[in-house]
């Protein structure tokens, strides 16, 4: 039975610029994908809205991750079988996560219980997330819509996730706090492995044959997504860091920053006579 790809990203950073938001220095791998039929899963924090919009501008024709693993959205016929999937801005759409009706709820209440010095997107204007993302008032406007998450910045003097009791007392909820690139995230009980072990194994059912998975991230709140997949790609930030805390044995780590990373890791990845990173 042939072996077929399923390629998992992360956006800002990854795929996407971390500044300008660019993807022009991986437009060859992704035509290469393209072409050889292999699907690229965009598996972010960004709200539906914006990744139809950026699925649009990288010509992508396939499912995708939203507000870090808390939906799955697939064109409608994508897969034969979405009985647990509902209806959602003309996509088919697996809901893993908490509304952000709930979600809001709780991150009042936890910032009243907690004093926390934290402001949401959703008590930001359009014009301050602009600012803050360096995105459009167009982009930002699509940015601030959440459907499962309440993107929020500190100005606290310490990292919030090292608060124990602050991140027992989420737990102890049904929620979870995340750190991306720019911001923290609260959402329910979902992460970005989940759904990308949700997907593959709808991947699985369509090709009625092996898969191998591949995700590829920079921050994280990317490290479930990597600990998922068979071969982990950490992609080097723009300051030539890396995000720490993550070991597998097979983490494959980029030379290049961003979506030149990115390619970097697609021709290793895919291309047979290059195929080092299968071994690392």
């Amino acid at each position: 039975m042939n072996l077929k790809w399923v390629i998992f990203t992360d956006l800002d950073g990854t795929l996407l610029d971390a500044s300008t938001y660019s993807f022009r220095e991986a437009v060859p791998a992704l035509e290469y994908l393209k072409q050889r039929e292999i699907p690229v899963i965009p598996c972010t924090s960004k709200t539906h809205p914006e990744v139809i919009r950026l699925i649009n501008r990288l010509g992508l024709e396939a499912p995708f991750i939203v507000e870090n693993g808390s939906a799955v959205l697939t064109p409608a016929g994508y897969f034969p079988n979405t009985e647990d999937f509902v209806d959602l801005d003309g996509f088919k759409a697996l809901i893993l996560g908490k509304r952000h009706e709930e979600v809001l709820r709780f991150f009042n209440y936890l910032r009243r219980e907690f004093k926390l010095k934290v402001k949401g997107f959703s008590e930001m204007t359009v014009g301050e997330i602009a600012e803050l993302t360096q995105l459009s008032e167009e982009e930002a406007a699509l940015a601030k819509r959440r459907f499962f998450s309440e993107p929020m910045v500190s100005e606290e003097d310490h990292d919030l996730l090292k608060n124990d009791r602050l991140t027992e007392f989420i737990r102890e909820h049904g929620f979870r706090l995340l750190r991306g690139n720019r911001f923290y995230h609260l959402l329910g009980n979902s992460d970005k492995g989940n759904a990308v072990n949700h997907l593959t194994e709808l991947f699985r059912k369509k090709y009625s044959s092996p898969v191998k998975t591949v995700g590829l991230g920079d921050s994280k709140n990317d490290f479930e997504m990597l600990k998922a997949v068979d071969l982990p790609v950490l992609v080097r930030k723009k300051d030539l860091s890396y995000a720490e805390g993550l070991t597998l044995s097979n983490l494959y780590l980029t030379r290049k920053p961003g979506p030149a990373g990115w390619a970097e890791a697609i021709e290793i990845v895919t291309v047979p006579e290059k195929s080092a990173l299968r071994k690392v």
